[in-house]
């Protein structure tokens, strides 16, 4: 019995890692040379807010997945699949960069403020493990079955992340 726990639990370790470093070299490949977002003019994702959600109804829905699985063969819904988990792929890197980024701005914020209140950093530290801990159960998730079941999960995280957008923690009161 301990032998099968320990095996299951090894056999998940190496996969995360294995995903985690497929979906960092995805990222380096999409902007290489920098580890900056960019948006070029016309970019879908160039209008951040409204934009990512538009985008989160729309790569975490089935309703898509059932039309092409109606209407078209089995090469293109493989197709339709791995381009639609790319997109969300995608879309999660692009949220936990944009996270990171809020994160690196608070800190350097938080380094020239004289009234810092650690109890607001500590909740903001946990919501932003929170949300990283989120984005990487979704990014596995979506991996190992496809975006089209988990537009829940999806929706919390990016209710985290624009909670944690919005806070007034980052000027100075949670």
């Amino acid at each position: 019995m301990e032998y099968i726990l320990i095996s299951t639990a090894v056999a998940g370790i190496v996969l995360f890692v294995a995903f985690f470093l497929h979906s960092a070299r995805e990222a380096r490949e999409e902007y290489p040379g920098t580890g900056v977002t960019r948006f070029e003019p016309g970019d879908f994702w160039s209008d951040a807010g409204r934009s990512a959600s538009a985008a989160l109804s729309g790569i975490f829905s089935s309703e898509d997945e059932q039309f092409i699985a109606s209407e078209a063969g089995k090469q293109v819904n493989a197709l339709f699949r791995r381009e639609r988990k790319r997109l969300a792929l995608r879309w999660i890197e692009r949220q936990k960069r944009e996270a990171a980024g809020i994160m690196s701005r608070h800190r350097d914020a938080s380094r020239r403020a004289a009234d810092l209140l650690p109890s607001n950093e500590v909740k903001l530290f946990v919501r932003y493990a929170r949300l990283r801990l989120t984005f990487e159960f979704l990014a596995v998730s979506v991996w190992l079955v496809g975006p089209q079941r988990l537009r829940g999960l999806a929706e919390e995280a990016n209710a985290v992340f624009h909670g944690m957008q919005n806070a007034k923690t980052l000027g100075g009161d949670n």
